[in-house]
């Protein structure tokens, strides 16, 4: 979903057009974090694009380096998180 006006994709909450690229992608990730306390079920598709936005954003230089490290850490973090809680019968296979 686009921010009307803008070409910023918007994940499920506003954020504030003058963010960095960086600090929007977070905030998406923060935002999967809060569905997988109330056990929401995040699509593939979410993941996948979250996962694309970081590349993109990487290989323009629109974050840094570390800021992409830092970004799929916490998308693999909280990919596992969503993993285990979905499918708490692999625990341990």
């Amino acid at each position: 979903m686009m921010e009307e006006g803008t070409s910023e994709p918007v994940y499920g909450r506003r954020i504030a057009m003058n963010s960095s690229s960086y600090e929007k992608m977070k905030a998406a990730l923060e935002e999967i974090g809060s569905d997988l306390e109330t056990e929401t079920f995040v699509p593939e598709a979410r993941w996948l694009k979250l996962e694309r936005d970081i590349e993109s954003q990487s290989a323009s230089g629109g974050i840094s380096p570390e800021e992409s490290i830092d970004l799929r850490q916490l998308l693999d973090e909280l990919r596992l998180e969503h993993d285990l809680r979905m499918n708490p019968g692999t625990l341990g296979s």
